[in-house]
């Protein structure tokens, strides 16, 4: 029992020290002290919890002399290896954790864990990412350390106990069981402790403080949210309907194609559309949405070119959701993985199909197995030409293939050979971890350097991150110097768009609120079509891209999903935009807590952050009753969006 003891409290201590750790790196200097206090407290009660399971397999066979380390050297060398290793685990666990956080402000859970597929790609991503072998060093030099010191604080076997010292040391065992499943329940009350109490607060960070991340990631592994609900997709069915302006609805048949009619007079050629998926572009990142830095003169000149949407959000991050969403018009809510990852799901209805006698492109640096984009984008995409690694002349340079510029100069190379109207979808990678920008043929690209303090106003977290940015900006300007010169020019609807954002460094509202993860730039360029300079302040969101696109380019479309034309005119009301948890209006943005209480912000306000709810509470309940339609609509359309034919049917209204 004393070496079961003396692990529980060496493993108690490195947990406070590790949460001491995490409080010392990211810490919100917004936070109360009371706050975290609490946090300190819950985050006590988790570590105790999870302390005790690694002790438990000790706990529960000590009283079999066979595996008594007090009585049997074996016994003790075999249970000294075991907490060694355990906890060399833990720490593995906790490194990784550290990691996900410092990348997403997020502890690590098991949705987390589809970034581990194609398993060669994360592998090579962490590699080349973060310091692997130091910490490898580091959790064997710390388990040896927990080993010896165990092996010090233990006493070595004794002779076997007589009969009555037995049951002596058996009542004591039973008393430590007690106390154990005093310490697994975690509080006086009928429901044990939960990872949910730990979300007490709004501050995201005070949350995050109070959990503890290996528990956190037992909890999340199996985590499937509940499918959609039919009957609230029927009782919603109405109010989602008129949202989307259908002029037919079917509730019967839980429908939601309506037929979007083409222009009256057709160009003598056919538009192109180029969709360009800018990787971890977040809104505040952006010089043409305020950023001071200067990390994006390109798309900020772009911008004076085209239509820029400032209030643009995704329904969900990461990349493999966002892609999802863009090409089906539903927004990813798959329960635990994104939906691209699931065989079931990767035949859609998209909207690109309604191109017809297009040539169809895709372009990526890397390979297109990532996340099950290959399967998703040629099962729902008709005649598509994959352009991935081993297609380009230029040599890869880190775990995401060849350079952003490489892929954009080959996108141009087909567009210019290209005969008749195309489309193509460019996914850039290079604006991710590792942030590797070549050492020759940079196409005039130099690093810049800023200081920490300028670093930290702008929003970046680090200089590599910053740089980053830049590269991929210098490359949309290097496609855009090429593109203007060649004719297919002003024959194209450009739409560029951040495919998520991500956590500011600084406290600016957004953050605060949890929402630069989800808002992007998005920008329409079409020479002839758009005008120069416009800027459009409306609530926007990544499943309008195509609808907008294919109104914009006079296609007629079979459109089944929750994607509408942002260009059209409609009630402000009517614009909405999901989020996580959340949904977006012209004025306001409607949170739910993981308990489910709501809370409204009036986001664009003086007070952004302060919750107005009490104020207008029947506004309140009716933005909560649509995002739960809209939500469950979501979840239904995953698995209710089969391809079907561009044809106006004749069951179909116009709209």
């Amino acid at each position: 029992m004393k070496l079961a003891l003396l692990a529980t409290a060496l493993n108690l201590a490195a947990f406070a020290c590790l949460r001491i750790a995490f409080l010392w790196t990211f810490g919100n200097l917004a936070s109360s002290p009371g706050e975290l206090l609490q946090a300190f407290y819950l985050g006590f009660k988790f570590d105790l919890r999870l302390a005790v399971l690694v002790s438990s397999p000790l706990i529960v066979t000590a009283w079999l002399p066979l595996l008594d380390p007090a009585q049997r050297r074996a016994a003790r060398r075999f249970w000294l290896a075991y907490f060694a290793a355990a906890f060399a685990a833990l720490l593995l666990a906790y490194a990784a954790d550290f990691g996900h956080y410092a990348y997403t402000s997020t502890r690590l859970h098991g949705g987390a864990l589809e970034h581990l597929t194609p398993a060669d790609v994360a592998l090579r991503m962490v590699w080349e990412s973060y310091p692997v072998v130091w910490v490898l060093i580091g959790v064997a030099w710390a388990a040896g350390v927990f080993g010896w010191l165990l092996h010090r604080a233990s006493p070595p076997p004794a002779a076997p106990r007589r009969a009555r010292g037995r049951m002596a040391a058996l009542a004591g065992l039973a008393a430590l069981w007690l106390l154990c499943l005093a310490a697994l329940w975690g509080k006086l009350s009928w429901y044990p402790l939960r990872w949910s109490d730990s979300y007490f607060s709004q501050n995201p960070f005070v949350s995050a403080l109070a959990l503890n991340p290996v528990l956190f990631l037992a909890d999340t592994l199996d985590e499937r949210r509940r499918p959609f609900d039919e009957d609230k997709v029927h009782a919603h069915y109405g109010e989602v309907a008129a949202l989307l302006g259908m002029q037919r609805p079917d509730p019967g048949r839980r429908s939601f194609a309506r037929y979007v009619a083409g222009s009256a007079a057709s160009p003598a050629r056919p538009p192109n559309l180029v969709l360009i998926h800018l990787e971890s572009f977040a809104g505040f990142k952006a010089g043409a949405l305020g950023n001071p830095s200067g990390a994006t003169p390109h798309f900020d000149a772009l911008a004076k070119d085209g239509m820029l949407f400032t209030n643009f959000f995704v329904p969900n991050s990461p990349t493999a959701r966002s892609v999802f969403t863009m090409l089906t018009g539903v927004p990813d809510y798959h329960p635990g993985r994104s939906a691209s990852r699931n065989p079931l799901l990767v035949r859609q209805h998209t909207l690109i199909n309604a191109l017809e006698g297009y040539e169809r492109y895709y372009f990526l640096g890397g390979s297109a197995s990532w996340a099950n984009i290959r399967g998703l984008l040629t099962q729902s995409i008709h005649d598509l030409r994959v352009h991935e690694e081993g297609d380009y002349a230029a040599e890869r340079v880190d775990v995401w293939g060849v350079t952003d510029h490489d892929v954009f100069e080959q996108a141009h190379t087909a567009f210019a050979r290209s005969t008749g109207p195309f489309f193509a979808f460019i996914q850039t990678s290079g604006n991710h971890r590792p942030y590797t920008i070549p050492d020759t043929n940079r196409r005039g690209f130099e690093l810049a350097d800023l200081d920490a303090a300028a670093l930290h106003a702008a929003g970046f977290d680090s200089l590599a991150a910053y740089n980053g940015l830049r590269f991929l900006d210098h490359a949309v300007g290097h496609f855009f110097d090429m593109a203007r010169s060649a004719r297919y020019y002003r024959d194209t609807v450009f739409i560029l768009y951040g495919d998520h954002g991500n956590p500011a460094a600084n406290d600016i509202p957004f953050e605060r609120l949890a929402l630069t993860r989800y808002h992007v730039p998005m920008l329409i360029v079409a020479p002839g079509r758009i005008a120069a300079g416009e800027r459009r302040d409306t609530v926007a969101s990544s499943v309008d891209l195509l609808p907008t696109a294919l109104r914009l380019m006079g296609v007629p479309h079979l459109n089944q999903t929750l994607g509408r034309d942002l260009l059209a005119e409609r009630p402000g009301a009517h614009r909405v935009a999901l989020v996580p948890d959340g949904l977006l209006t012209d004025e306001y943005l409607l949170r739910l807590s993981p308990g489910g209480q709501a809370h409204l912000y009036a986001y664009r306000s003086k007070e952004p952050t302060k919750d107005v709810g009490t104020r207008v509470p029947e506004r309140v309940q009716e933005l909560r009753r649509l995002r739960e339609g809209l939500y469950q609509t979501s979840l239904y359309l995953l698995h209710n969006n089969p391809p079907q034919p561009h044809e106006p049917p004749a069951s179909y209204g116009a709209h």
